[in-house]
């Protein structure tokens, strides 16, 4: 009689920090749904507040902090052999490049979208004959080869201070590895 309470008390309370963990998690999911407008508007008057952006445009920084999560979880990709995933990835950085290239951004007097098309590109195509060769010491190499013309870009427009390197450690909630 008494193993059968404590088996009891047992499941009730496993099944009490279930539904509590759950509760917490949505709570948490429809705080971040509510505080997403207000950041989008401090976002909208930050960029209004300052004169180097016209109304409708991004700041690069913006699109900058894609490459590097995108070239992060390219290189997680590659690294595990996870090529479909890799190739995903390479068409973000693609994109993403594009849409600097084509934003026409200037800084300082330094034309970065024309420094970006001679520089970024190039790399990605690169890292994609690797990933369609399935070769991972290739990608490898020609991933540390983006990560150097990276920075040589960000010298070449006075940001050498943004040193970007190659990961360590994944620092997604992301399993990359190949089914």
């Amino acid at each position: 009689m008494l193993e059968q309470l404590i088996n009891f008390i047992s499941f009730s309370m496993k099944n009490s920090i279930k539904i509590f963990t759950s509760l917490i998690v949505t709570a948490l999911i429809f705080i971040g749904i509510a505080c997403q407008p207000q950041h989008e508007q401090q976002m909208t008057e930050h960029m209004d507040a300052d004169e180097h952006y016209s109304e409708d445009s991004i700041p690069l920084i913006y699109h900058m902090s894609f490459i590097q999560r995108y070239a992060t979880k390219l290189y997680f990709s590659g690294m595990e052999e996870n090529w479909g995933l890799a190739d995903i990835y390479a068409h973000e950085l693609e994109e993403i490049s594009e849409v600097i290239v084509d934003g026409n951004h200037m800084d300082d007097g330094v034309d970065v979208s024309t420094l970006m098309e001679s520089m970024l590109p190039p790399q990605i195509e690169s890292i994609e004959e690797a990933i369609d060769a399935q070769d991972r010491a290739m990608f490898e190499e020609r991933y540390q080869t983006m990560i150097q013309t990276c920075n040589q870009c960000h010298q070449a427009s006075d940001y050498g201070l943004v040193k970007v390197t190659v990961p360590e450690t994944n620092p997604f909630a992301q399993d990359f590895s190949a089914e």
